[in-house]
């Protein structure tokens, strides 16, 4: 019995592990480092892109200070784009696509069309 129960727990973590290593997510320390992988906002507002902005940089760069965010606009396509600075890091740039809908954005980020 304890013979079938360690097979059986070898067979699921074996499993587990073969799952997880097919998923196919992008760099997390990439996100927002240029125009083509910016960070998706969906506002309708400028308040509300002002907050988001703000939160996603205390969760992804806590302890970083960021300028206020200056509005680049691209053919159709609108980002805000914030310089953030640390004390032990150099400065970087953060891209943020700004889309007033869903379905402002023409790749459906990545996903395929149902």
């Amino acid at each position: 019995m304890k013979a079938l129960q360690s097979f059986l727990v070898i067979t699921l973590l074996g499993a587990a592990s073969a799952a997880s290593a097919q998923v196919n997510l992008p760099d997390p320390s990439l996100p927002g480092s240029s125009m083509n992988n910016a960070v998706r906002i969906v506002a309708t507002n400028e308040l509300m892109v002002d907050r988001y902005i703000k939160r996603w940089l205390r969760t992804h760069y806590p302890g970083w200070d960021a300028e206020p965010y200056d509005i680049q606009e691209l053919g159709m396509d609108r980002y805000a784009v914030v310089y953030i600075t640390s004390a032990n890091n150099p400065g970087r740039r953060v891209y943020f696509k700004l889309n007033k809908t869903v379905n402002d954005d023409d790749d459906n980020n990545g996903f395929p069309p149902l």
